[in-house]
């Protein structure tokens, strides 16, 4: 293979609008060429675009470092649906299967004594860090204040932590 070429960023927008465009209704017709000056940039697809300026394209999710406000906000979202799945599916055994939710945590303390602080831990979490996090949107919603990037990443670090915290505490302390 010889030397490659370069083609000319005016030369690949033209080429990549000719393939977008393709031939016209009739048989054996040529593809319609536009004049630069006639083409809008914005109207080709987003694959050509970013192929015709020669820039990276965005990396996958699972190389991409999501910043901690994100973070914060995806784990509220899934504590709030694994409390929404627990809360119904205690309710829906204490219902449909006639279960004594109180009785089978007794006998769970009595015959696994050792795993009950790991599934209070369990409880605890989802439900401090939702309550934490929904208490700070809270804020955000009513106050405008704290809505700037730094605020926003100091808030999620607190709400980790200060969750983590009182989550730990409650799965030690026994009623």
């Amino acid at each position: 293979r010889g030397p490659r070429m370069a083609i000319p960023p005016a030369t690949r927008f033209m080429l990549a609008r000719i393939a977008i465009r393709g031939p016209r209704a009739r048989a054996g017709a040529l593809p319609m060429i536009r004049r630069m000056d006639d083409t809008r940039k914005d109207a080709l697809p987003l694959q050509i675009r970013a192929a015709s300026s020669q820039r990276p394209i965005s990396p996958h999710v699972k190389i991409y470092k999501f910043p901690v406000a994100a973070l914060s906000s995806i784990a509220n979202r899934v504590t709030g649906c694994l409390l929404s799945i627990g809360c119904a599916g205690v309710g829906a055994a204490a219902m449909f299967i006639d279960c004594n939710v109180p009785a089978l945590i007794e006998v769970a303390k009595v015959s696994a004594p050792a795993v009950i602080p790991a599934v209070k831990l369990m409880v605890a979490f989802p439900l401090t860090y939702h309550y934490i996090a929904g208490v700070r949107h809270l804020v955000w919603d009513y106050t405008l204040k704290g809505l700037d990037i730094k605020s926003m990443e100091m808030s999620s670090y607190l709400v980790f932590g200060s969750s983590a915290a009182i989550s730990l505490a409650l799965a030690t302390v026994s009623f």
